[in-house]
């Protein structure tokens, strides 16, 4: 009986405004989580797989000094995972009577498993894409070793024992890395050469590579497998997100950006479910009562209202699906075109995301509603007055605060950016119950002499000032939102454009002898080439901190018990200044004193080791050992492609140190063919090609630029409906006013005019307390998560209350036209 009950109720309810509004909330909510969840998801993917073209491969396990099991290798077969092998280590290589240090890179077949390599015909040209690997008794150079030794193609260049004949320059590898410190160039050979050149000997210093590449279901799978079966010390599985690079720095960003940005449908929807099922309560208060007059008892109704929720919440998010699938499907062809390369398939999350994220909008958000709803006492059907008791407000606002908190925790996984969206969101919610209530008492004394159509309207604030409240509650965050977006899309985005402009430098120049300092400089000022200046180079060893000395290699066990601290595992690049270096900011402390002894710790190494202003380090550099405080913390940003430093020294305490220099510059790509003519004179120095990476971390600025211009379009959906259902609760009581003004003589065009009136000081309200709550979330953002400089918005401050009046005057007013349209008569008949 009750189940049939439940079902002639839903579609009775249907034909109602606020019904629908649930509804469609709850779709909207899983379309939003569904289509920004496979978008982002196979978006992030699509990134990662052209992203891990830097690495040549999805994932290398580096093995320091021995070789990993075979058997290791054969899992990876069985997972269907390909792999390839890289051997790399310092040598020297011979030629003419001339010498100098190279970095010999060994490569299986089958390398690289994830991009290609480039060769060309002469040093710094263009190169031509190539899918094969250097023959026996073939080697492969960069352009700088061409400068260095003199090579010409057919050079014929020692390597331990062997000799190979330089047949390519090699102009593009795809795992060069961005380590700009490492200044030997690249000489390539084919791993079967490697033992013939005898260089591999017990205790030589090599480095053992593999690479991985395959589908991220097998991917994944081997990795479960394999991370409990690594050495801590010596093996290490990465990434391209992980290490410092920019590239890195700039991935690991942009999928906190992506993730905000699939937060804010979810939010505005969740609120239009809440303001929907509060007014579906409402009405249904006196059917309620009525039940129990005939003699239903109360877990009987329980039943019927919640399977008649049950069913509304399948029946809706079985909507939501289909219009997310066609929705994702849409855009992300839309994007592939735009992008030039299919988008790889995503994985079943989206769909469970998608649905649980419909039952908890469904379900909490109308869970107060229906409690209040059951305990409505029979005693109504004579006392319309009558409400349930014994339910405070505080469990209400406890209830849909935890459910957006923990939505906003499970769909972006990321703590911080969900307390700083919560934070906002409280900010604008507490000074709205003051502004709001500030203002409906300033309007008392107007309301009193409604003579007008602004008098009317502001009297209309006052008699529903607890409703009024609510509605810019409402109003303001579907508001603050949509400026987030924006906010996120203009400002923040370009904020991280601007770090990398069109003439940022991708060049680097390393190993300048000090006495080519002074030529260096004069040639780029006669060339007109950009450059920074010239950073001086030591190479030293951090041995001991206030006192304790570190060790480089420290397990797991060792940390908590080892009487050694954790050290770098290498040697660190070390610099003097005496001035702050660009892009650089101090964070605590204060800069170098004139004759005063110092360093400058960069703000993550500090957190690495543990250390804070006023601690000593050591140092060991060549054969000296000294000790200094640390004066300083520094933040870097290293997004920028400019040499930055761990740690910086007073020049007082390098100065008189033997030295290298190293500097970074813009080169336009056309004048890429003058680099051998440029550095002709400085054979010594070594050049770094960056530009690849530079035009990998653009890429990602625009793939987030799209992923973020389509949640605007959500958002401004989502927030649309939040100010209809906020309006359509407060029509029932509009139109017992329109009773009464109408029967009193009130003309519509005065009525027609205090309804907009009424939405535009609403909306301009909202707006504006919209924007101040938007600003303190942007600050938290861009402090908190995504390391940048704190921006004042200014024009989002005239932005927001215009926003807010013209839209919330237009929604409100298109959903009272219907109402202020009716006679007198049909409007009492509808209330009785």
């Amino acid at each position: 009986m009750w189940p049939k009950i439940s079902w002639r109720l839903l579609k009775h309810e249907l034909r109602r405004g606020e019904l629908t509004i649930m509804a469609a909330a709850v779709a909207l909510a899983v379309t939003a989580v569904l289509s920004l969840s496979v978008f982002s998801e196979r978006l992030q993917l699509g990134l990662l797989d052209r992203s891990s073209e830097f690495l040549a491969a999805d994932r290398v396990l580096r093995a320091r000094g021995a070789e990993i099991p075979t058997d290791w290798l054969d899992r990876a077969e069985q997972e269907n995972v390909a792999w390839a092998r890289r051997v790399t280590f310092n040598s020297m290589a011979f030629t003419n009577g001339e010498m100098t240090l190279v970095d010999v890179k060994s490569v299986s077949d089958g390398y690289p498993l994830r991009g290609h390599l480039e060769v060309a015909s002469a040093p710094y040209m263009d190169g031509d894409r190539i899918d094969s690997l250097p023959q026996a008794g073939e080697v492969w150079v960069q352009g700088s070793l061409f400068q260095a030794l003199a090579l010409d193609i057919g050079s014929v260049l020692e390597i331990g024992d062997a000799e190979f004949t330089v047949t390519h320059v090699l102009s593009h590898q795809p795992d060069s890395g961005f380590n700009v410190f490492a200044d030997s160039p690249t000489v390539l050979i084919h791993i079967d050469e490697l033992e013939r050149t005898g260089l591999i000997q017990p205790g030589s210093r090599v480095n053992y590579n593999y690479l991985f590449a395959g589908d991220p279901s097998d991917i994944q799978r081997y990795e479960t497998w394999l991370l409990p079966q690594l050495d801590d010390v010596t093996q290490r599985w990465t990434s391209i997100q992980d290490g410092d690079s920019p590239l890195s720095a700039a991935l690991n960003r942009a999928e906190r950006f992506m993730l905000l940005a699939s937060l804010l449908g979810v939010v505005l929807a969740a609120t239009a479910v809440a303001v929907a099922a509060q007014r579906y309560a409402q009405r249904n208060f006196d059917a309620v009562a009525i039940m129990k007059t005939l003699g239903g008892r109360t877990p009987q109704i329980t039943r019927i209202f919640t399977l008649h929720l049950l069913l509304l919440t399948g029946v809706s998010i079985v909507l939501g699906l289909i219009l997310g699938n066609v929705l994702q499907y849409g855009v992300i062809w839309w994007v592939s075109e735009q992008l030039g390369y299919a988008l790889p398939s995503g994985g079943s999350g989206p769909y469970v995301l998608a649905v649980a994220t419909g039952l908890l909008c469904a379900l909490m958000f109308s869970l107060y509603p229906l409690l209040r709803l059951l305990k409505i006492p029979p005693l109504r059907v004579l006392r319309r007055d009558i409400v349930a008791q014994g339910l405070g407000k505080w469990l209400h606002w406890l209830i849909a605060g935890s459910t957006i908190f923990l939505l906003m925790v499970i769909y972006s996984g990321s703590l911080m950016l969900s307390v700083a969206l919560f934070a906002g969101g409280v900010v604008a919610m507490l000074l709205l119950l003051a502004i709001s209530r500030l203002f409906i008492r300033a309007s008392r004394s107007a309301g009193m002499q409604a003579g007008s159509s602004w008098r009317l309207a502001m009297a209309g604030l006052q008699r529903r000032a607890a409703q009024n409240s609510m509605q810019m509650l409402s109003f303001s965050i579907a508001i603050m939102l949509f400026l987030l977006v924006l906010a996120l899309r203009n400002e923040l985005l370009d904020d991280w454009q601007n770090q990398l402009p069109e003439d940022a430098p991708n060049y680097f120049v390393v190993n300048v002898a000090p006495h080519q300092v002074a030529p260096m400089q004069e040639m780029f000022a006669a060339e007109s080439i950009q450059a920074t200046e010239l950073y001086p180079i030591v190479p030293g060893r951090l041995v001991a901190i206030n006192g304790t000395m570190v060790r480089d290699a420290v397990t797991k066990e060792e940390r908590d018990e080892s009487e050694f601290r954790e050290g770098f595992g290498r040697e660190l690049q070390l610099t003097w200044q005496a001035d702050l270096p660009a892009e650089n900011r101090i964070l605590q402390g204060e800069w170098f004193s004139p004759g005063k002894a110092g360093v400058s710790v960069e703000s993550q190494v500090a957190e690495r080791i543990n250390v804070r202003v006023g601690d000593e380090l050591t140092f060991r550099v060549a054969a000296d050992e000294f000790t200094v405080p640390i004066t300083n913390i520094r933040e870097v940003d290293w997004n920028t492609m400019q040499p930055n430093f761990y740690m910086v020294f007073s020049p007082d305490l390098l100065e008189g140190m033997p030295a290298t220099y190293i500097a970074s510059f813009h080169l336009p790509p056309e004048r890429r063919v003058e680099l051998y003519r440029l550095f002709r004179d400085f054979p010594q120095a070594s050049l770094i090609d960056v530009e690849d990476i530079l035009t990998q971390i653009r890429d990602v600025i625009g793939h987030v630029s799209l992923a973020i211009t389509f949640v605007m379009v959500l958002v401004i959906f989502a927030g649309a409906l939040v100010l209809v259902a906020q309006v359509q609760a407060s029509l029932d009581e509009r139109r017992q006013e329109l009773v009464i003004l109408r029967t009193l003589g009130a003309r519509s065009s005065l009525l027609s005019r205090a309804v907009s009136y009424e939405f535009v000081v609403l909306g301009a309200l909202a707006g504006l307390i919209a924007t101040i709550a938007m600003e303190v979330a942007v600050y938290a953002l861009q402090t908190q998560v995504f390391n940048m400089q704190p921006t004042f918005h200014w024009r989002f401050w005239l932005l927001g209350p215009s926003v807010g009046a013209v839209i919330v005057a237009a929604l409100g007013w298109s959903v009272c036209y219907r109402l202020l349209q009716h006679q007198t008569g049909a409007l009492i008949r509808r209330l009785q």
